[in-house]
């Protein structure tokens, strides 16, 4: 009797593990995306008056850090991973973080972590200028990061794709005196 019980322990805690190791693979935990750090270093309006569009001049440096929140599996990416910021709804700079497939792997021990920044301008537009003075007003700007890429998971035939937008509210920085930020999960 006593064998019978051990090998039903056996299989059974085999079973488990086998079923663990199943679930490990088979559930795809999505990758998450992290805003870090963010400094907004000027927004200003310029141009307006005389006809001429309003456009909006930037300085914005961002820490954004990709999380791979599976335990087992491993992730690459297989297409460049592509940001666009947005004020009041519209894009105002698109760039490309990393270029197209990435030999490296995430695990969940290390972060693909990159600093950037970007300047430039912009025409707003009448709706975008009025929603520019409100918020500068406030002394609070309101941006958008939208994250775009793809994704292999270590056991699947299959890229998964990813769009998140990552709320991002700023006040303007200076070098001595940064305005807090506190870190931002994108949905």
């Amino acid at each position: 009797m006593g064998r019978k019980v051990d090998a039903f322990c056996f299989v059974v805690g085999l079973l488990a593990v086998a079923g663990v190791l199943v679930m490990a693979f088979a559930v795809v935990v999505p990758v998450q995306v992290t805003v870090d750090e963010a400094y907004l270093g000027r927004l200003t309006l310029a141009g307006p008056g005389n006809g001429t569009p309003a456009s909006l001049a930037y300085n914005l440096s961002l820490m954004v850090t990709v999380h791979n929140c599976n335990w087992a599996m491993s992730v690459r990416r297989t297409a460049p991973l592509d940001f666009e910021l947005r004020f009041a709804g519209r894009p105002f700079t698109r760039f490309r973080l990393a270029g197209a497939a990435d030999s490296d792997r995430i695990r969940r021990s290390t972060m693909a972590t990159d600093s950037f920044s970007v300047a430039g301008e912009v025409a707003l537009g009448r709706h975008g200028a009025a929603e520019f003075a409100r918020e500068r007003a406030s002394g609070v700007f309101e941006l958008e990061l939208i994250v775009a890429g793809e994704f292999k998971y270590q056991a699947h035939f299959h890229s998964h794709s990813l769009r998140v937008i990552c709320p991002l509210t700023l006040s303007i920085s200076t070098p001595t005196l940064p305005a807090p930020f506190a870190g931002v999960k994108c949905t």
